[in-house]
């Protein structure tokens, strides 16, 4: 075997030994698990160029070695052999996902706490962005006697709730008006167009109902509003404390960054590459400095529209955990296809 070749199925072998027990490896304990004979002298001079490369590093003078984040990249990167997700696991994801595919935002919530339940570290899953969405259609629910809702869905199939309030009484035949004149007013409207000059502009077309309708339509302009920021489902934010890999003033930094969701979320969409591995510094936010970042995209109808992620320590077993992320990123992406073309 190739001196440069030998050196890599050691890192290799290191990298998967720290992984699985979390100690340092010594060279006695990498000879005893190598598929291929070598002296321990040999190995020993290896570990010390990989140390000098920068591949490893020895956290005592006494101990073995651990990989270093540019060890683990070239694990990632050219040596890991990614496990696939086991038929009766695929099962298990399909069956709890299909008990809540009824709406996009229920969908996306239960994948990021089967993700999190799965690595037992943070999930999180952004929706698909607002770009190109629409109003497909508002509804109207009485509750109560002056009190009512308006149930807005768009054409990505988010639907957003919010409630308003009349002075006169609202009766099911009114509801149907309102129904008719802002169905016929407002469906095919781009959520970015609806403005608040939008909003008063509809108002003056709806002619004499406008006087019946304020409240009704700036609930609609809120739930739109809403419908168009690009939303996150995150999970698992407390297993960060119970991680050897974090101290507790660690593990409440990086809780705090994930707190902050337009920066999380900003993060998470910075590439379009179908699955990304950042580690530590990569990320280029000193709150996840010891944590990585997995990201893998999903796409509806083709088109690359989200993105579900697992943060977690920096010694994790990638191999898994990359081959459960990918596998909820493919069945959302076709289930959330699906249900838009229902």
């Amino acid at each position: 075997m190739q001196p440069a070749l030998r050196k890599l199925k050691i890192l290799e072998a290191i990298v998967d030994l720290y992984i699985s027990t979390g100690e340092p490896v010594g060279s006695k304990t990498l000879c005893d698990g190598l598929d291929f004979s070598v002296s321990s002298a040999t190995v020993r001079n290896d570990m010390a160029e990989l140390s000098e490369m920068g591949f490893l590093s020895q956290p005592h003078t006494s101990s073995g070695r651990v990989p270093t984040n540019l060890g683990y990249r070239v694990y990632i990167d050219k040596l890991m052999d990614k496990k696939p997700v086991s038929p009766r696991e695929q099962g298990v994801i399909r069956d709890s996902l299909l008990l809540h595919s009824d709406a996009p935002e229920h969908l996306l919530s239960e994948a990021a706490q089967i993700l999190s339940d799965i690595t037992g570290f943070v999930a999180a899953v952004t929706s698909p962005p607002a770009d190109g969405t629409f109003i497909k259609r508002v509804k109207f629910v009485r509750t109560g006697r002056h009190t009512a809702m308006v149930v807005l869905i768009t054409s990505t199939g988010m639907v957003k709730n919010r409630l308003f309030r009349c002075d006169f009484l609202i009766t099911d035949e009114i509801l149907e008006l309102f129904d008719t004149a802002i169905n016929d007013r407002l469906c095919g409207t781009m959520l970015a167009d609806v403005t608040p000059a939008f909003i008063q502009s509809a108002a003056v077309s709806l002619g004499e109902l406008s006087m019946l309708v304020p409240n009704t339509l700036i609930a609609i302009h809120d739930a739109a509003k809403d419908a168009a920021t690009m939303n996150i489902a995150l999970e698992g934010q407390s297993n960060l404390l119970f991680l050897p890999e974090f101290s507790f003033e660690s593990a409440r930094r990086t809780v705090d960054f994930l707190n902050r969701t337009s920066e999380l979320i900003r993060l998470l969409n910075e590439t379009d590459v179908s699955t990304q591995v950042l580690i530590g510094e990569e990320t280029k936010t000193p709150e996840l400095a010891e944590a990585s970042v997995i990201t893998s995209r999903y796409n509806v109808a083709d088109i690359c529209s989200g993105a579900i992620a697992v943060i977690g320590p920096i010694r994790m077993n990638y191999s898994k955990t990359i081959a459960n992320a990918e596998y909820l990123a493919n069945i959302v992406g076709t289930m959330l296809s699906e249900l838009l073309n229902t």
